[in-house]
């Protein structure tokens, strides 16, 4: 009961703040998610909301219901989210940890993944660079 009362309390006044309220939505997503970051640009995922100061993220984060396949569209959007703090100097890993333990474990996947694939682009830039370097040492000499 009191979950619902809190549901119904968000949903109102995150009015002004159609992303915020679709992310808390129970029956939220990826498709919607992205469909919503299609038409309004990667962007979105950044704006907070003026009474809060939360992400799109945090709400999302905060469902309980929100599968964890919607979590990772909203955080491969824009990663940088993840981190930000709301006007509780919480971010949306915190709230996951506390409400949505399926949508915590799919944001450090995609951490990682980022990570991974970063360092994967480092390699792989440092060794084209070296290749070309070595080409034109043949060239030259």
């Amino acid at each position: 009961e009191s979950n619902h009362r809190v549901n119904e309390w968000l949903i109102h006044h995150m009015d002004e703040s159609p992303f915020h309220k679709l992310c808390y939505d129970t029956s939220v997503t990826s498709k919607q998610i992205n469909d919503y970051l299609i038409e309004h640009d990667n962007d979105s995922a950044l704006q907070t909301d003026g009474n809060y100061g939360m992400t799109p993220l945090h709400m999302l984060a905060m469902n309980p219901h929100a599968p964890a396949d919607s979590i990772s569209t909203l955080l491969n959007s824009n990663q940088e989210a993840v981190f930000s703090l709301d006007n509780e100097e919480k971010t949306p890993l915190d709230y996951a940890r506390d409400y949505n333990v399926g949508g915590l474990v799919g944001m450090i996947t995609g951490l990682c993944n980022q990570r991974n694939s970063s360092a994967h682009d480092d390699q792989r830039e440092t060794i084209i660079e070296e290749t070309v370097s070595t080409s034109k040492r043949r060239k030259i000499g």
